[in-house]
């Protein structure tokens, strides 16, 4: 039987290449950054399947152009507490950073922030972007 050999590579390492990946095939910096983000949180969570086993689908979908490599969602319409959005075939953890800001938003000012979104690409757990980007308040 073979042995297996491991190479621990820090967290700081490997965000930077996930984010080099995206941006080398065209991915707007700040959404490869939100991603790395996220599929970083998702692995040092534990939660390996919404991890660095994802980057290649979404290198995947921006090198075949299922997914946009630039742009911002929109606000389709919204009231005090609600909101629906067109991410425009944007990353989705890019989509649902967006989605989550402006629910958190809705919240503070109306006591509730209810979002929902379509025309998105791939989208890892809300909960790990929520930790990821410390959102409790």
């Amino acid at each position: 039987m073979e042995s297996m050999s491991y190479q621990i590579i820090s967290r700081n390492e490997i965000q930077s290449f996930m984010k080099r990946a995206m941006i080398a095939v065209g991915t707007n910096i700040s959404h490869a950054e939100i991603l790395s983000d996220v599929l970083v949180a998702g692995d040092y969570r534990g939660h390996f399947s919404h991890g660095l086993n994802r980057l290649e689908l979404y290198l995947e979908d921006i090198t075949t152009k299922a997914c946009k490599a630039d742009g911002e969602p929109t606000v389709l319409k919204e009231s005090a507490a609600t909101a629906w959005v067109d991410g425009n075939n944007l990353l989705g953890p890019v989509v649902g950073k967006f989605c989550m800001n402006l629910a958190i938003k809705k919240a503070k000012e109306s006591g509730i922030g209810w979002v929902v979104a379509k025309g998105r690409d791939l989208f890892n757990s809300l909960l790990i972007i929520r930790i990821t980007y410390n959102t409790d308040n």
